[in-house]
């Protein structure tokens, strides 16, 4: 029986619970953006040039969610759909110059969140939950190819 203390459980709280604080904060910040743009604008940032559909899937998100998030910011001038050079039908996604003060904000207010939920870590803790989460990440990544591959 899977109990609610769980870790599988309170990864996904806290996933979710996080996601909800940055919504709220962004809303709060007055930036024009709901959370979803603000949270392709992080990842087309961390992406910069990647493929609209490679970014939608980091995201977590359908292709089309993605497509109005992108269409948003770039009515607002804030990112280009260029052509790929290695794919002709496919559309690249970059940030304009006009985002870079918008985006730093956003990182401002994702990196405060982080900065407040893990105040009562030390840096040695904080370090080794990164080190751990990211073990697990890779575990799950090696299930889903061998997975795939079968």
């Amino acid at each position: 029986m899977i109990e609610p203390e769980s870790i599988g459980f309170l990864i996904a709280d806290v996933a979710r619970m996080q996601r909800a604080e940055f919504e709220k904060r962004i809303g709060q910040a007055g930036l024009d953006l709901t959370p979803g743009e603000a949270r392709a604008l992080l990842n087309i940032g961390i992406r910069a040039g990647g493929r609209q559909n490679e970014i939608a899937e980091k995201m977590g998100v359908e292709p089309m969610t993605m497509s109005g998030y992108i269409d948003k910011l770039e009515s607002l001038g804030l990112v280009e759909r260029i052509p790929d050079p290695t794919d002709r039908r496919a559309r690249n996604v970059v940030l304009s110059p006009r985002a870079e003060p918008l985006l730093a904000e956003v990182r401002r207010l994702s990196s405060t969140l982080l900065q407040d939920m893990l105040s009562d870590f030390s840096d040695e803790e904080r370090e080794n939950i990164r080190l751990a989460l990211k073990s697990v990440k890779a575990r799950l990544v090696a299930l889903a190819v061998t997975r795939d591959a079968a």
